[in-house]
C-alpha cells in the first residue's frame, strides 16, 4: 500500500473512531435525560398524591359545607318561588 493511502486510511480511521465516540456519548445523554425526566415526572406524581392524600379530610370537610350550602339554597330558590303567590294571596284576603 502507498504511503499516502497509508496515511488517508489512518485519517478515515481516527475520524471513524472519534465519530464513534461523540454518538456514544451523545447516546448516553439521551439514556440520562430519560432517567431524570421519568424521576422528575414520578417527583411530581408522587407530591399531588401525597398533596391529596394529606389534604383529603379537609377537602371532604369543604365539600360537605359546600353541599349542604347547596342544598339550602336549593331550598330557600323553591320557597322563593311559591312566596309571590302566598303574597297576592294575602292581599286578596286582606281586600
Amino acid at each position: 500500500m502507498a504511503e499516502p493511502e497509508y496515511d488517508k486510511l489512518k485519517e478515515l480511521l481516527d475520524l471513524a473512531r472519534e465519530n464513534n465516540r461523540i454518538l456514544r456519548g451523545m447516546h448516553r445523554g439521551m439514556i440520562w435525560g430519560q432517567i431524570f425526566t421519568f424521576i422528575y415526572w414520578l417527583f411530581i406524581l408522587g407530591a399531588m398524591g401525597w398533596s391529596y392524600y394529606y389534604m383529603q379530610p379537609y377537602i371532604t370537610k369543604y365539600w360537605n359545607t359546600f353541599q349542604q350550602a347547596s342544598n339550602r339554597l336549593n331550598e330557600i330558590e323553591k320557597n322563593g318561588k311559591a312566596f309571590p303567590s302566598d303574597i297576592q294571596g294575602m292581599l286578596e284576603k286582606v281586600r
